[in-house]
């Protein structure tokens, strides 16, 4: 799927790649990250593309799974949006995105950067609670990958436990 992006497959054939690779392992989330990937504007897909194959990836798994993958394919979407998360943000269901998170979490545990997406995403969805829980749960264990640099970290770790307004 990597190779097909980079030679600029058509989509016809990059999705019958996917769909046969979902075939032989239907959970496995980096099949549906690189199939968004491919689906973002930045590549080859249309406007709201990446986020409708989101929702209908994640029902026709169904529960914590569908779930599961939903956050996955988030973390594509938002980070990898061509710099403009607010318009990507607003088509993503920010409470799927907790489901999913959470069925990562009890599934399989979170890792550094799993964890400091997750307050990344709650700066964007504006929720300060969820994201004050991250950063108590992150400490200054922060990720250069999500953040950027340590500056911009304490920014918005500032902004969910000091009630500043927004940054």
């Amino acid at each position: 799927m990597l190779v097909g992006k980079a030679q600029g497959w058509d989509d016809s054939r990059e999705r019958e790649l996917f769909e046969r690779a979902v075939q032989f392992e239907p959970s496995y989330q980096y099949f549906y990250k690189s199939r968004t990937e491919y689906l973002l504007p930045k590549w080859y897909g249309k406007p709201n593309e990446a986020t409708d194959f989101a929702k209908s990836s994640a029902d026709h798994m169904g529960g914590d799974m569908g779930d599961y993958i939903y956050w996955e394919i988030a973390t594509v979407i938002l980070k990898k949006g061509n710099g403009k998360l607010a318009p990507f943000a607003a088509q993503l269901d920010w409470a799927r995105i907790q489901r999913g998170y959470q069925a990562l979490q009890s599934r399989f545990g979170t890792n550094r950067r799993e964890r400091n997406e997750l307050a990344f995403m709650a700066y964007e969805y504006k929720d300060r609670g969820i994201a004050q829980q991250q950063f108590a749960s992150i400490g200054g264990d922060w990720s250069r990958g999500v953040w950027r640099d340590r500056n911009y970290f304490e920014k918005i770790r500032d902004w969910s436990t000091n009630h500043e307004t927004w940054p």
